[in-house]
């Protein structure tokens, strides 16, 4: 079982890493120093939620590189430097002193050490309005519901850790079971997040809030949650039924509300815009154009760019569009040769290798610009010039979708099959596209499944969701293997 040992070997090189780090998971709460005394108000509560949320602004990151860089969607070229998305790309066994290892690990172990002080914490503080408090509470179970999520997939068997503990505690704490992370720590902070969420969130002065958590942000994480836990490598076929009726909740919710969704394919490029954020995702990560509170995956994902993309000189890494997600993204062309899907040339930049003056970058590989936010993109859009804002690569001011409408409705359609509503959701991603309805070959079960397969790899990509779609469906290491024999032979 090859690809079990890989998916569950990080958990491993975790364990490496860290089993001699006295702090191994007693990660300092930005609390305290001051935990007895500054949960005292609301207004307290309400900054340190806001600091849960603040926890994160790196996931973007991780998202790209233990995710898309790991699939067959990006292709890794090693420039002579020492690159970690080079070796996680190239599967390389030698990973244990990479760095976003280790970061990604500390970061999402402080979300859930932060979200265990405040749940313990605000339990004690008295609030004007009781629902506020409820829904406060159900933010922070949201959050490290995700956070363990997240860890889960990435590294496997990892430690439990509900309640603030001591150093020693820490260092006693034995690793988990994948099923049991799920089972004790995922699903019931869900369950109780769907519960106590509403879908306008308020602060506790009766504000609306963008950027919070929502019930059914809850509701959809859930079922995704569910369908995960279906595929490999836990193959509980018995949680499909209970995310069909989660996702069917969150698409009837979507349709009936009039939200979530850009109905044309011009409206549909315009949602990788950051004057759209808060508009057409579920759940996103919120980011602006500050000093570390920018996108950290949006100016690294690109070549060395001349100045009328971005006055900021990028890091110019060699990580391109994998050939074979380019192909699947303009496979349909018109009979002038103009690609009819829209989100090919949305998603990735294809380069001019007739101009090599055009772009100076290591490779001819075509880039990832679904969160590049260069001038001429907002031009064509008709957005003004924000570039001035973006005086360093980390100050990308555009979200990161975590939960989309899109990724609910492809799930929905895997799960039920080509039954009318099924195809029905395929279908209405594939027109807004640009493309032709399914055809009667293709509403076969088993060419259906492949359909939504590309759908999903062409309307998510590089949302980190390609790798999980990969494991899932237990077939990481097949496609891992051919990805890896092409990138050798070429």
């Amino acid at each position: 079982m090859k690809i079990s040992k890989y998916i569950l070997g990080l958990s491993l090189v975790a364990t490496l890493l860290f089993a001699s780090c006295s702090d191994f998971l007693d990660v300092d709460s930005r609390n305290t120093q001051t935990t007895d005394t500054f949960y005292k108000t609301e207004g307290q509560a309400d900054q340190a939620l806001t600091g849960l949320y603040h926890d994160l602004l790196p996931m973007s990151l991780y998202s790209l590189m233990l995710s898309e860089v790991r699939s067959d969607n990006t292709y890794k070229e090693n420039d002579g430097a020492q690159r970690d998305f080079s070796s996680i790309g190239k599967f390389e066994k030698n990973i244990a002193n990479l760095s976003i290892l280790s970061n990604a690990w500390n970061d999402y172990y402080k979300l859930v050490s932060h979200a265990n002080t405040f749940l313990e914490k605000v339990e004690n503080i008295e609030f004007a309005n009781g629902d506020i408090k409820k829904q406060y509470i159900g933010e922070a179970h949201f959050l490290r519901a995700l956070a363990y999520f997240d860890l889960v997939r990435y590294f496997g068997r990892i430690p439990i850790v509900t309640k603030t503990i001591s150093q020693a505690e820490a260092l006693s704490l034995l690793q988990s079971e994948a099923v049991d992370v799920y089972e004790q720590v995922i699903i019931p902070d869900l369950e109780f997040a769907c519960v106590n969420l509403n879908n306008t969130p308020k602060n506790y002065l009766g504000k609306n809030v963008e950027g919070h958590a929502t019930q059914i942000a809850a509701k959809a994480l859930l079922g995704r949650v569910y369908l995960t836990m279906a595929g490999f490598p836990l193959n509980d076929v018995s949680k499909k039924d209970l995310a069909k009726s989660l996702l069917k909740e969150v698409i009837d919710y979507a349709e009936a509300n009039n939200k979530y969704w850009a109905k044309t394919s011009e409206e549909w490029k315009r949602i990788w815009i950051s004057d759209n954020d808060n508009k057409y995702h579920i759940f996103e990560i919120q980011y602006i154009a500050a000093k570390d509170y920018g996108n950290p995956m949006a100016g690294i994902c690109t070549p060395k760019l001349p100045s009328q993309y971005t006055a900021v000189q990028l890091a110019g890494w060699s990580m391109g569009c994998a050939d074979g997600l380019k192909e699947l993204l303009g496979e349909e062309k018109d009979a002038e040769g103009h690609y009819l899907d829209v989100r090919c040339l949305a998603t990735t930049k294809f380069v001019n290798k007739d101009n090599p003056n055009q772009i100076t970058r290591y490779s001819g590989d075509d880039f990832f610009i679904k969160f590049m936010e260069h001038k001429i993109k907002r031009q064509e859009l008709g957005y003004s010039d924000i570039d001035g804002q973006i005086i360093d690569r980390t100050y990308f001011p555009i979200n990161y979708p975590l939960i989309r409408l899109e990724d609910v409705m492809l799930m929905y359609a895997e799960i039920v099959g080509p039954t009318d509503r099924g195809i029905d959701m395929v279908d209405r991603i594939r027109t807004r596209a640009g493309l032709s309805e399914l055809s009667d070959a293709e509403k076969v079960p088993d060419k259906f499944q492949k359909c939504i397969e590309k759908e999903r790899r062409k309307e998510l990509a590089f949302e980190g969701i390609r790798w999980h779609d990969l494991v899932r469906h237990n077939n990481l290491q097949a496609v891992k293997d051919k990805f890896m024999h092409y990138a050798t032979d070429s």
